[in-house]
């Protein structure tokens, strides 16, 4: 229904992005679907404060190919001494980036993870080693590390989470985890 919402009148899309907002995304983030979450928010965003969805929508495009140069560096320097995981970049959804800034009255350019770089690996074991792998090779954020393996979400998401001065001095997010905790993030239990 979200995605079709153009095709509907300004009020209708106002109403059923708001119930969205309060009650779908909600549920999703607690049967841990992330996926559904994000794009419901995102979604949800663009009916709900157009004029903020379309200025974080064009501030993301602006710093596309900066945050590609940065990730490729860090997942080159990992690769070297990380075997058999996949490194992937990624930047946060929209909403995300406008939640935050609205709780913490910050501009776009101060967030601190925009990009973030997620290391999948086999084994809980490795999650630690990757972690101890790239503080090594980047200075910690302090007070930005998260052990969600130790201690989980309430919907079961599990991930180490660490923001790091990254390659050309710029801050990023480093997420940590298994392929069986990444297919529960991602699609739920």
């Amino acid at each position: 229904n979200m995605r079709t919402l153009n095709f509907m009148a300004a009020n209708k899309q106002q109403k059923i992005a708001r119930e969205t907002l309060d009650i779908f995304a909600p549920l999703a983030n607690r049967l841990g679907i992330g996926r559904i979450k994000a794009e419901l928010e995102d979604l949800s965003l663009r009916y709900l404060e157009p004029d903020k969805y379309f200025e974080i929508a064009q501030l993301v495009a602006q710093t596309k190919a900066e945050r590609e140069a940065t990730v490729k560096l860090l997942i080159d320097k990992i690769s070297q001494d990380v075997k058999n995981a996949q490194i992937t970049g990624r930047a946060k959804h929209y909403y995300s980036i406008y939640s935050k800034m609205k709780r913490l009255n910050i501009a776009f350019h101060d967030l601190y993870d925009i990009t973030a770089v997620r290391v999948i690996v086999d084994s809980e074991k490795e999650c630690y080693e990757v972690l101890g792998l790239i503080h090594s090779q980047f200075k910690p954020i302090p007070g930005r590390f998260k052990d969600y393996i130790a201690m989980p979400k309430g919907n079961g998401y599990q991930s180490l989470h660490t923001s790091v001065i990254g390659p050309r001095s710029k801050p990023l997010e480093v997420q940590i985890r298994t392929w069986e905790m990444h297919e529960i993030a991602e699609y739920g239990v």
